[in-house]
């Protein structure tokens, strides 16, 4: 009977410890995108105390997404965002703002161009762009298609994701219902 119990219990710890790894990445990963979402937000609220300071110029722009680690997309999204509050009157601070923010989009869109497309697709559709001035609204075209298709699928991956973080859980949830389980029906001599 020792030894089975034994056996149990050496068993369980092994899933206990596969559970509790499981749980430690699943959180790793929850930790890594709030982190990044903190500092998306902390970049958009700096970018909006220089528009609304009126102290926040194109040229300081790369010096912003830098220092808060951001991509091209998402600082064009925060732009975006920061338009649409303004156009919305959802920010009072923003709603005079909406020309300077729309320049500062602009702009963007100027030095970088197709910057809602991943990078090694923005510098060809820049180089065909140089390439072949003649055939300027195909290309324009043909990046508008590649950036919906684009769009469509980041969303897709993120709702694949959000559902294995939660078929994750429920698997964890249910290993440790499961031991549970398993301690409390072993007898207790």
């Amino acid at each position: 009977m020792l030894d089975m119990l034994a056996s149990i219990l050496t068993g369980n710890t092994s899933v206990l410890l596969g559970g509790l790894i499981g749980t430690v990445i699943g959180i790793a990963f929850i930790l890594k995108d709030s982190a990044e979402t903190n500092w998306r937000k902390r970049f958009r609220e700096q970018v909006k105390k220089g528009i609304v300071n009126g102290t926040l110029t194109a040229a300081d722009m790369p010096h912003l997404y830098e220092r808060w680690s951001q991509n091209r997309q998402s600082v064009l999204f925060s732009l975006r965002i920061m338009l649409s509050e303004a156009i919305a009157s959802e920010d009072e601070q923003l709603k005079e703002k909406i020309s300077e923010i729309r320049e500062l989009i602009r702009k963007h869109e100027e030095r970088e161009p197709f910057s809602e497309l991943p990078e090694n697709i923005s510098i060809q559709l820049n180089s065909l762009k140089e390439e072949n001035l003649d055939h300027e609204k195909s290309i324009t075209q043909l990046a508008s298609s590649l950036t919906d298709l684009y769009s469509t699928n980041k969303t897709e991956i993120t709702k694949q994701k959000r559902l294995a973080f939660w078929g994750f859980l429920i698997g964890v949830l249910g290993v440790l219902i499961s031991i549970s389980s398993l301690l409390i029906a072993i007898p207790k001599n």
